[in-house]
């Protein structure tokens, strides 16, 4: 089913590959994005048992912002998970404080998992919830409503081809950073588990400065 609409799809990307294009503008005009005060972009990183181990954060533009992180280098189980998402929490509500803010995402990943660990006992992670409804911006939806990517519209596609962002690590990658993670909890060696550990924590920040490097190249 559906093999017509792939084989079309191949061949939309084989064409602009060719011509070394690998962002296609489908709209005309500025592209709208909201703009606030305080920006914030944040991302999460999950472990192959789905426990959210690291919140990161980005705040202020990608040249003079400032990285901030909430992370636990072990094995997550539901009351430290939870523990973890409220201090996260915690943070972005003191940081926000009133003021005239947005938070920044790509894909929905993070409010999905806010909408998991929600619940009466998790009172910080509630009100994120309810922010997320009006200060929480998709840049994804943003994004492909914009664009046509021959590579895809993942984050590491469009902030390399459009926003010349690039990670400092050689292999970055969701799938790879659970692997770090493994290293960081169970290697034998503290060194290894320390490098594992400030790897993980070099990816995530490259990819909140990637969604801060976006939404700037897309203004």
């Amino acid at each position: 089913p559906g093999a017509e609409d792939r084989l079309r799809l191949a061949h939309r990307r084989s064409l602009l590959l060719n011509q070394g294009i690998q962002l296609q503008r489908l709209t005309a005009g500025p592209v709208e994005l909201p703009q606030a005060a305080v920006e914030i972009d944040v991302d999460v990183e999950t472990s192959r048992t789905d426990r959210v181990y690291l919140w990161g954060f980005w705040v202020g533009s990608p040249q003079t912002g400032s990285y901030h992180q909430f992370s636990s280098f072990t094995e997550l189980d539901d009351a430290a998970e939870l523990a973890l998402a409220r201090e996260a929490m915690a943070w972005l509500r003191e940081t926000v404080d009133e003021q005239q803010a947005l938070v920044f995402h790509y894909s929905d990943y993070e409010v999905l998992r806010l909408s998991r660990l929600a619940g009466p006992q998790a009172p910080e992670v509630e009100w994120a919830l309810e922010f997320a409804k009006t200060g929480f911006v998709d840049l994804f939806d943003i994004v492909r409503r914009n664009f046509f990517g021959a590579n895809g519209l993942g984050l590491k596609a469009v902030a390399s081809a459009g926003a010349g962002f690039h990670w400092r690590d050689e292999d970055p990658g969701g799938l790879n950073s659970m692997s770090w993670f493994e290293s960081a909890v169970t290697a034998e060696s503290a060194t290894e588990r320390r490098m594992a550990q400030q790897r993980v924590l070099r990816y995530n920040e490259d990819d909140v400065r990637a969604t801060a490097m976006l939404r700037q190249w897309l203004r």
